[in-house]
């Protein structure tokens, strides 16, 4: 029988990777939470592990966090859970800001990583490729920090939502398109450097972005070509974390999109360096507890 595990499920990890002080969950916050961990039960968490939270107790029982970072840590530790080994906040926040993946995107859309509004402005008043701009922030997961701005015609809240995009650091920029497939792959990373990777999977998510359905890809769902590409952008993503300092769990986000009339495919979208929510139906359950 396998053994029970206590899990720190902050789904809100970017949220606190955000922030450059203490942080707190708001009670809104809290609510989206936890009525995103239900998609989790039953898969990646099992039904006789116990999630964490406050006053719940966990003694020696492995413990394992969506994304360890101080907070997921803290609660491990006051429900006496065997505390797994986890990168340094630093490294977290190097490897899931967007921009981390942007730079190293090759093919596909062409991305921009901007710092200024000296560097902004000209661009999005400038043509693109279609009629809009796709802007994220730094942090962000299920459709949060990003906004279409239509191109050459940035309204006045556009405004203000880049100018304090600009005051948490470098955003990313690229066209708007419209996507027809959405693509994740999964790894593992040990310690010592070892990846072990997952086959293609198909996600489908709402019109904002946010997960709703994992399934590993059918024959032929992707074209020879995509499967080769997306081989070598998560083969990329897993050397670059490994490079980084990370291990762990970690996802990369791919999409096939139609650019004026033709289809072509990103291969690397977004990385997740932490659990997904459709990491347990691309790579089964975590192989065991990291570290030592």
């Amino acid at each position: 029988m396998s053994q029970r595990r206590a899990w720190a499920l902050n789904l809100d990890a970017e949220q606190e990777l955000a922030a450059r002080g203490p942080y707190t969950r708001s009670a809104s916050l809290e609510a989206t939470v936890a009525r995103a961990r239900v998609g989790l039960i039953g898969g990646l968490v099992r039904r006789d592990d116990v999630v964490v939270d406050q006053g719940t107790e966990a003694h020696g029982l492995l413990g394992f966090a969506w994304c360890p970072t101080p907070r997921a840590l803290a609660s491990l530790e006051r429900a006496g859970a065997a505390l797994p080994a986890a990168p340094s906040l630093a490294v977290l926040r190097d490897v899931n800001a967007r921009t981390f993946a942007a730079r190293l995107a090759g093919g596909g859309l062409d991305k921009r990583v901007v710092s200024s509004a000296q560097e902004l402005e000209p661009m999005l008043a400038g043509p693109s490729p279609t009629s809009a701009w796709l802007v994220r922030r730094p942090f962000g997961a299920a459709g949060r920090g990003r906004r279409r701005v239509p191109a050459a015609r940035a309204s006045d809240d556009d405004a203000r939502w880049l100018a304090a995009g600009l005051r948490d650091g470098p955003l990313v920029v690229e066209p708007w398109v419209e996507v027809e497939l959405e693509v994740a792959r999964h790894g593992w990373i040990e310690m010592d450097g070892h990846v072990e990777l997952g086959p293609p999977c198909v996600q489908r998510v709402d019109a904002r972005g946010a997960w709703r359905e994992t399934r590993r890809a059918e024959v032929g769902e992707l074209t020879t070509d995509e499967c080769a590409a997306s081989d070598q952008a998560i083969g990329i993503a897993a050397e670059a974390l490994v490079r980084a300092g990370y291990f762990g769990p970690f996802g990369v986000d791919a999409f096939r999109y139609r650019i004026e009339q033709v289809a072509a495919f990103q291969p690397l979208s977004e990385i997740n360096a932490r659990f997904t929510m459709g990491w347990e139906t691309g790579m089964g359950s975590p192989p065991h507890r990291i570290g030592p």
